[in-house]
C-alpha cells in the first residue's frame, strides 16, 4: 500500500500507544428452538409450534419478552414497512398476495420447571419506533415471574401463517418458496437498554441471539429431496403424500467441535426453501485446491497472522433453476472464493455445509442472506468475466461471515455487516476475476459494450412524439402505445459500430456508489432514520466499502487486516456495536485512529485534493545589478549558439508545485514527483498542515525537468470526491478525446439514420 518511504511517513503520525488491555466482550444471551411446521400447499399457509429456551445472560432481571412478527410487514398496505416504501415492494405496487402470522397460543415457564403459565392474555403489540397503531411486527407478553440473570425461560408458542407473494425476500412464487423470518421470533434483551426488538422498517434487516434449531418440516411429497434449510438435514421420511424432513443447525457434528478461534459454533436464525424444480448440485470446498491457486495469498495471510492458515473442507449445496444448470460450476467457484479469502482474513467458515439457492424466475428472492444458506442470482447467456452470478454469490456467501458469524444490529448499524462485506467482496472478485466485463441488455440478451452517451430526447414531449406515451387529461395516468423492442433498440444503436468497451473494476465500483451521496447522513445512522433510500443504501455499503479501503491505505494491509480479524475474532457469536469495532481494530492494528472513525464514520466530511505545476528554467542575470562598492552595472547573458537544450550548460528548472484542499477531511497525503531522467522524489503533505492552511506549495530547483506529480501515487485513497486533478503531467496526449468524440458522434448518426428512416 504505497512505497515504503511513504508508509514509513504516514505511519509516523498514527503510532502514539494505544490501550493494550484486552476487552472484555458483552455477554450474550443465547436462544435455542425446536420448530415443527405444516405447510398447506394449496393455500401456502404454514402451521406451527415452537419450544424456545431463553438463557438470560444480561446480568438484569427481565421481566417480559419480545417478539418479532415479521410476516405482518406484508399483511396490509398500513404495516410500518409498506408505509415507509409508500406501499411497493421492489417498485411493484401491493395490492394482493398478502401474507401476515399470528399467535394462537404463549405459554411461559419462567423457572424452567416450575410449571408452565397461560401468558396469551398479556399479549400486546409494540411500536418502539414510531407511533403507527396498524404495524403488527413486534409484540410482547409479561412473564408469570421475572428471569434472573443466568436463568432459563421455557416458551411454548402455537402460531399459524399466510406466506405472501414473495416479493421481498420471503414467501412463495408459485411452487418456488422462500420461508425467512417466518416464525415468532424473540428480540434481543440488552443491558441498561432493554429489549432492542424494532419494527419491521423498509430499511432494516435483522437482530437476534445465537443459539441453536432443530425445526422439523411437513411439506407435500412433490418437494421430496428438493428442501434445502439452514444447518444440515438429518432426516427425510416419506408419509404417504406428505413428507417429513428435519434440519439441525449447526449440526451435530459442528456442536461437539470447537472453531478456528476456540468457540463452539451457533447461528442466529433459520430458513428454508423448497422447490420440485429445483436442480441439485453438490461438490466439495477444499482449502488445499485454492491455496494451490493462491499461494501467494496464504503466505501474505501467514506472514500477517503470525500463524499457519488453516480452513476446513465444507460440503457445497447448490439448488439451481434447470434453466441455469450450466451455471452450477460456476457458482460453486464463486462460493468457494469467498469461503477461502474470508476464511483466510477473517477466520475459518465454522459449519460443515452451506446451501445456495438460485431463485425461480419472478421470485423476488435474490440476494439475501441466511445463516448457512443464502439465495443468489442470475440470466441466461452470461460469462463469467461479466460477474454474474459471480459478484451476488461471492456477496451472499461473504455474509456468512459479518452478518452470519459477527452478529451486528443490522437495524441500528447495517453498515457494520453490508458495508464490510461490500468491501471485501470487492476484493474478492478483483483477485480471483479481474475487471468486470460491462454489457448492454437488448430483450435480455447482453451486448459487450456501452453507449457513450444518452439517447436523444426523453421527457413528456418526446415520449408523446415518439407515441410512447402520451398524458391523458386531468389524469396522473399515461397511455402507452409503443412499447419497447430490443430488436429495434438494437438496430437504433448499432452498439458494433457506437459502443466502446469498458471493464470496471469492482472496487472502482465501491467508490463510484459511494459519490452517488457522499453528504447527506453520516455512516453511524440506524437504518430507519437515513434521508431516504438513496442515503441508507450509498451509507450502508459503498461509503462505508470505500472508507474502509481509504483505512487500509492509510495504515497499510498488513495492520488492516490484523484489525479487522480481531474485531472478527471478538465479534464471533455477539453483538458488536460501532464503538466495539473502532476499539478491537486499533487494539488489533497497533494505531491510533479514533480522528479518523469520528471523522469518517461519524461525520459527513468530504476532501478533494488537486495539484497544479508551474516549471521554467531560472531566468538568467539580465539587467542592472549593483556591485559591492554601490555601483550598478549590466549584466547580459549571451545568445545560445543552437536552439538545441542539450547544447552547453543550462540554468536548472524552478519548480513551483501548489496542492489544493477542498472539504473538511484530513489525511496525510503522499506526493511523488518523476523526473525527466527517471528519478523520483517523494514529499508529504501531513495532517496537521492540512488542519492548518488549505493549500501547500513546495519551491524547488531541478537540473531535469518535471516529468509528473501524482498525489497518493499507490491509490490507497479511495475517498477523494475527483480524481482527474490528482496528476500533473508536463505532456498531454491530444488524440484521446477525439476517440471519444468520435463514438458520440457515430452513436447519434446511427440514431439520427434510425429516426429518419422512421419517418420515410
Amino acid at each position: 500500500m504505497g512505497t515504503p518511504l511513504t508508509a514509513t511517513l504516514v505511519l509516523a503520525a498514527l503510532l502514539p500507544a494505544v490501550a493494550s488491555a484486552q476487552s472484555t466482550p458483552r455477554p450474550t444471551n443465547r436462544a435455542d428452538y425446536r420448530i415443527h411446521a405444516r405447510l398447506d400447499g394449496e393455500t401456502e399457509r404454514i402451521e406451527g409450534q415452537l419450544e424456545l429456551r431463553w438463557t438470560n445472560r444480561s446480568g438484569e432481571s427481565v421481566r417480559d419478552l419480545w417478539f418479532h412478527l415479521y410476516l405482518n410487514a406484508f399483511s396490509n398496505n398500513r404495516s410500518t414497512h409498506l408505509l415507509e416504501s409508500k406501499g411497493k415492494l421492489r417498485d411493484k405496487k401491493i395490492e394482493d398476495g398478502w401474507g401476515w402470522s399470528r399467535v394462537r397460543a404463549i405459554r411461559v415457564d419462567g423457572a424452567a420447571g416450575g410449571g408452565f403459565t397461560d401468558v396469551m392474555p398479556t399479549m400486546a403489540y409494540q411500536r418502539p419506533d414510531d407511533g403507527n397503531q396498524e404495524d403488527r411486527t413486534v409484540f410482547s407478553v409479561e412473564l408469570p415471574q421475572p428471569v434472573a440473570s443466568g436463568e432459563t425461560a421455557l416458551v411454548q408458542i402455537e402460531w399459524e401463517a399466510q406466506l405472501p407473494r414473495v416479493r421481498r425476500r420471503t414467501g412463495h412464487k408459485d411452487d418456488f418458496l422462500l420461508v425467512a423470518q417466518w416464525f415468532p421470533k424473540l428480540g434481543v434483551y440488552e443491558a441498561g437498554r432493554g429489549w432492542n426488538c424494532h419494527q419491521f422498517h423498509r430499511d432494516t434487516e435483522f437482530y437476534a441471539d445465537y443459539g441453536t434449531y432443530e425445526v422439523t418440516l411437513d411439506l407435500p411429497i412433490e418437494y421430496q429431496g428438493k428442501v434445502g434449510a439452514s444447518g444440515v438435514k438429518v432426516n427425510d421420511t416419506p408419509r404417504g403424500d406428505r413428507i417429513e424432513v428435519r434440519f439441525v443447525a449447526p449440526s451435530p457434528a459442528d456442536q461437539r467441535r470447537q472453531d478456528a478461534f476456540g468457540k463452539t459454533p451457533l447461528v442466529h436464525d433459520f430458513t428454508w426453501t423448497a422447490s420440485p424444480r429445483f436442480v441439485v448440485y453438490r461438490q466439495t470446498f477444499r482449502f488445499k485446491d485454492w491455496a494451490d491457486l493462491h499461494p501467494s495469498e496464504v503466505e501474505s495471510a501467514r506472514a500477517i497472522f503470525g500463524e499457519e492458515p488453516r480452513l476446513r473442507d465444507v460440503d457445497v449445496t447448490v439448488l439451481l433453476q434447470p434453466e441455469h444448470e450450466h451455471q452450477a460450476e460456476r457458482h460453486f467457484k464463486a462460493t468457494c472464493a469467498a469461503l477461502f479469502f474470508y476464511g483466510l482474513w477473517f477466520g475459518e467458515y465454522p459449519y460443515e455445509h452451506v446451501t445456495v439457492v438460485d431463485p425461480a424466475w419472478g421470485a423476488a428472492a435474490g440476494g439475501m442472506e441466511y445463516p448457512t444458506l443464502f439465495t443468489c442470482g442470475t440470466a441466461p447467456f452470461t460469462t463469467e468475466d461479466m460477474h454474474r452470478p459471480e459478484s451476488v454469490t461471492v456477496h451472499e456467501c461473504g455474509h456468512q461471515f459479518w452478518y452470519g458469524l459477527v452478529g451486528n444490529n443490522e437495524f441500528e448499524a447495517a453498515w457494520l455487516d453490508e458495508g464490510f462485506n461490500s468491501f471485501t467482496d470487492s476484493e474478492v472478485l478483483w483477485r480471483v476475476y479481474g475487471a468486470r466485463r460491462e454489457t448492454t441488455d437488448y430483450a435480455r440478451v447482453p451486448v459487450d459494450g456501452e453507449r457513450m452517451a444518452p439517447p436523444p430526447g426523453g421527457g413528456g414531449l418526446a415520449d408523446a412524439l415518439a407515441l410512447r406515451a402520451v398524458g391523458l387529461p386531468f389524469t396522473k395516468r399515461e397511455l402507452r402505445l409503443l412499447g419497447t423492442s430490443g430488436a429495434l433498440e438494437w438496430w437504433r444503436d448499432q452498439p458494433l459500430f457506437s459502443f466502446a468497451p469498458q471493464w470496471t473494476d469492482p472496487r472502482g465500483a465501491d467508490r463510484v456508489g459511494y459519490l452517488n451521496d457522499p453528504h447527506t447522513d453520516p455512516i453511524e445512522t440506524h437504518g430507519w432514520e437515513y434521508a431516504d433510500r438513496t442515503s441508507y443504501g450509498t451509507n450502508s455499503y459503498a461509503r462505508t466499502a470505500t472508507v474502509l479501503r481509504t483505512l487500509r491505505g492509510l495504515v497499510g494491509e498488513p495492520a488492516f487486516l490484523r484489525g479487522l480479524r480481531q474485531h472478527a475474532r471478538e465479534g464471533r457469536y455477539a453483538h458488536p456495536y460501532p464503538a466495539d469495532f473502532y476499539r478491537a481494530f486499533q487494539q488489533g492494528a497497533g494505531v491510533d485512529v479514533e480522528w479518523y472513525f469520528r471523522e469518517l464514520f461519524q461525520g459527513t466530511g468530504t476532501v478533494d485534493w488537486s495539484v497544479a505545476v508551474e516549471q521554467a528554467r531560472r531566468s538568467e542575470p539580465r539587467g542592472f545589478f549593483q556591485g559591492e562598492g554601490g555601483e550598478f552595472l549590466e549584466r547580459q547573458p549571451p545568445e545560445p549558439e543552437s536552439d538545441d537544450e542539450e547544447d552547453g550548460p543550462r540554468a536548472p528548472y524552478r519548480i513551483e508545485i501548489e496542492l489544493r484542499r477542498e472539504g473538511t477531511l484530513c489525511l496525510p497525503l503522499p506526493v511523488l514527483l518523476t523526473y525527466a531522467d527517471g528519478s523520483t522524489e517523494e514529499k508529504l503533505w501531513s495532517r496537521e498542515e492540512q488542519q492548518t492552511s488549505t493549500w501547500k506549495r513546495f519551491v524547488l530547483e531541478s537540473e531535469a525537468k518535471l516529468r509528473s506529480v501524482q498525489l497518493d501515487p499507490a491509490r490507497g485513497y479511495w475517498i477523494d470526491l475527483d480524481l482527474s486533478d490528482n496528476q500533473w503531467y508536463d505532456a498531454t496526449d491530444a488524440l484521446a478525446p477525439w476517440r471519444w468524440v468520435e463514438r458520440v458522434l457515430a452513436q447519434y448518426q446511427h440514431t439520427l439514420h434510425f429516426l429518419q428512416g422512421l419517418g420515410g
